[in-house]
């Protein structure tokens, strides 16, 4: 019994043992396979929703009185596309606020009760609603914005940015309860200050003078307390039901402190007076704000009478054929130069990866070739100039109804006509000063302009390129959807962008909307390796296997045939100083390898071997720790042996390899499996010693996922998963060995 409860504990502290062992590398490869915003997630999880065939979306309306257009969250590039854009599109800006949807069905749930407006409210409308609105409240900020505003789109658009965008959004929880609570504590002062005044109340008024003070300063205390419970939310935005209550409490609170209840004689009196503008008067705009938001919003809804003729709207993701039609289609539409055509028709038969970038590197090359003769210095640092200020230009030129400068007889007249513009700013004022300047380079005036035609064509046929590319890359499939929906895309896999047809966005961005997306097997098993897949093209790591992979097995080699030589002169053969020499040998290996790594690095540099496989490769052949090993295994293996090869005329060299190495083939594997796992993973020598990614190896790699604003968990540990695959993977098959050849080197 007490040898099976040995044995029972004994298997218990192992299996404890292994599995704190594994449970690092468990974690890695469970990580792998997560989404980003579940790697940070407390309590940490195993699972990983990639794993489900749906999940619902967390998403936000993105409100802009650019037509529905969120420019912080686009690219220079994107902004630029849209800028240049000719296009005045209505569109419905959905954020997810998560992890990117790069493939599946997407269902977006219109809420109960949805409607909408068709087109525009009329204006006669508009300003009925505007004299409702002059005599309901006193908020300058939203009679300003009435006053100002061209129609009623325009005005709903700046309201609800007022109220609900932005760090100073009158409904902005934090500023809301602040301002309140600021009120409210100055009333308070300001009620202790008014009861010391009691002295200049008539004696016979004096008494309910007092009392009412004193009720009024319960009145605001009883509130203050109600209202700072609402600085805490779940949302950033005070809600429907919050407002209410907050109404309600505030408006009770108003009717607290009202001077209504006062006799006519003190309403006259000075103090009374004061007391309404400080202390009634504050606390009614505090109301006013959330009234005037009640107003709009219930006149907002109620010109909104059209109703969808289905509840949801449906979408997934195109197939790469159907983009490159969608490309194609659209670029025969391109109004741009014969020589610019055949350029992007010949690039576009070949691909559509990257096909704006292409075009405009070969453009550029067409260039140089075309205008060689001009004999510029540095002629393409001076094309590139000339890009600069006709990109800020083209917006001007556009305004004027100019498609190509071929349209103006020359570059002088050019300057005239833009300086004649209106559209001249102080931006538009430098480009001209440099574009002149730049003319005064080339002597002949005529091929400047030939020169600068050329090169404002290729601006605006690769705009539009970019322009048609972006749209066709984040196009999406509409499979179900209302009249009021033109076309649908996914911006970087986070922006759900709805043009709407014939429907301001305005309309539409004060619904909740909830998002579901939803995939079939296949895009399933797509989503659960999509770490993986991101981070083999991170970087170039199929270079970094190669040279990882080369590294290690030269280095292995090389170390194991110098190894065994070494350890063999030690075990086997006799000369003077033996003993002392393998003495000097085990003491380097008391020295720290960070030691070494200035020393080394300075010796490779003279030598000029930074950024070559020497680097790699050479310092790290020779192993005294390996020498010791295979020593100590040879020094077991029987004298006789040797004698009897030196009688049949065997050599040293020949003596080792064909009888010593096999017989001793447990420990060789040993010390080649270490070797080439050191190798592998080895990381501050080939980071000094390699800038150029096509020397650099693995671990190097790895760093990719780090960077100075932060790191991506789950693609470092997908990368780190597969790059450590094959040392797993040769453990496993030589193991047996590995054990073999430690238990046979007399180590105990």
């Amino acid at each position: 019994m007490k040898k099976f409860l040995f044995l029972t504990l004994i298997y218990l502290l192992v299996s404890c043992g292994a599995i704190l062992m594994l449970l690092p590398f468990a974690w890695m490869v469970s990580t792998s396979f997560k989404a980003r915003s579940e790697v940070e997630r407390w309590p940490p999880q195993w699972g990983s929703k990639n794993f489900s065939r749906s999940w619902n979306v967390k998403i936000r309306v993105s409100r802009s009185s650019a037509g529905g257009i969120d420019w912080r969250g686009l690219t220079l590039r994107e902004a630029l596309t849209l800028r240049d854009s000719q296009e005045t599109v209505n569109l419905l800006s959905l954020l997810i606020d998560g992890d990117p949807i790069y493939r599946g069905t997407l269902t977006i749930y219109l809420p109960e009760g949805f409607a909408y407006l068709q087109g525009e409210l009329d204006g006669e409308s508009f300003a009925k609603f505007v004299e409702q609105l002059n005599n309901f409240t006193q908020n300058k900020q939203v009679l300003g914005l009435a006053k100002s505003s061209q129609n009623a789109e325009e005005f709903f658009s700046n309201f609800f940015v007022l109220y609900q965008h932005g760090q100073l959004a009158l409904l902005d929880r934090r500023n809301y309860i602040s301002q309140a609570e600021q009120i409210m504590s100055n009333s308070l002062s300001q009620l202790e200050v008014f009861e010391r005044y009691a002295n200049r109340i008539v004696e016979s008024q004096r008494d309910f003078y007092l009392s009412f003070i004193s009720k009024a300063k319960k009145s605001l205390n009883d509130t203050l307390s109600k209202v700072t419970i609402f600085k805490k939310g779940t949302v950033a935005l005070l809600q429907k039901a919050e407002i209410e209550v907050l109404r309600k409490d505030i408006k009770n609170c108003i009717e607290q402190v009202s001077t209504d209840s006062l006799n006519q004689e003190l309403k006259n009196n000075s103090v009374i007076q004061l007391y309404e503008n400080r202390i009634v008067q504050p606390l009614q705009n505090l109301l006013d704000v959330l009234d005037t938001y009640d107003f709009v919003v219930q006149f907002f809804r109620s010109v909104q009478i059209q109703k969808p003729q289905t509840s949801k709207i449906v979408f997934k993701f195109l197939t790469s054929s159907e983009r490159d039609k969608i490309i194609s289609d659209q670029l025969a539409k391109m109004n741009s130069p014969e020589r610019i055509n055949r350029i992007i028709k010949d690039q576009l038969a070949r691909s559509t990866i990257s096909l704006p970038e292409r075009v405009d590197k070969i453009l550029d090359e067409q260039l140089y070739k075309d205008f060689e003769a001009m004999h510029v210095e540095n002629l393409r640092t001076y094309i590139q100039q000339l890009k600069q200020p006709l990109s800020t230009l083209s917006g001007a030129l556009k305004y004027i109804g100019v498609e190509n400068l071929s349209q103006f007889e020359s570059f002088d007249m050019m300057i005239r006509k833009l300086q004649e513009s209106a559209l001249i700013s102080q931006a538009f004022q430098i480009s001209l000063e440099k574009l002149e300047n730049l003319s005064q380079v080339i002597s002949n005036i005529e091929l400047f302009w030939q020169l600068l035609t050329q090169v404002y064509d290729n601006i605006q046929a690769v705009s539009e390129l970019r322009r048609i590319y972006n749209q066709s890359q984040s196009a999406m499939k509409i499979i179900l959807a209302p009249d009021f929906v033109k076309n649908i895309r996914l911006n970087r896999n986070q922006n759900i962008e709805i043009e709407l047809n014939n429907v301001h966005p305005v309309y539409l961005e004060d619904e909740n909307y909830a998002v579901r997306v939803e995939y079939n097997m296949r895009e399933v098993f797509a989503n659960i390796f999509h770490n993986y897949v991101m981070a083999w093209k991170s970087a170039p790591f199929g270079i970094y296997y190669v040279n990882t992979a080369f590294v290690s097995i030269v280095t292995t080699v090389l170390e194991v045939i110098f190894a065994a030589m070494a350890a063999y002169a030690f075990a086997i053969m006799r000369f003077p100083g033996k003993n002392l020499i393998f003495a000097v040998f085990l003491g380097t290996m008391m020295i720290p390898g960070e030691v070494l790594l200035v020393p080394n690095f300075i010796t490779i540099s003279r030598l000029g071997w930074i950024d070559t496989y020497y680097a790699l490769i050479i310092p790290w052949i020779v192993s005294v720790f390996a020498i010791f090993l295979m020593r100590q295994h040879f020094l077991t293996l029987p004298s006789e042996l040797k004698d009897a090869a030196l009688i049949d005329g065997c050599s040293h060299f020949r003596y080792l390899w064909t009888i010593v190495a096999p017989l001793s083939k447990p420990t060789i594997i040993t010390c080649a499996l270490l070797k080439f796992v050191g190798s592998w993973n080895a990381f501050l020598w080939v980071l000094i010693v390699t800038n150029k990614d096509r020397f650099r190896t693995l671990p190097v790699g790895l760093q990719t996922f780090s960077t100075d604003v932060g790191t991506v968990y789950n693609q470092l540990m997908a990368a780190a998963t597969f790059s450590i695959f094959p040392i797993v993977i040769l453990f496993l098959f030589t193991q047996k060995y590995f054990i073999r050849g430690v238990a046979r080197t007399g180590l105990k």
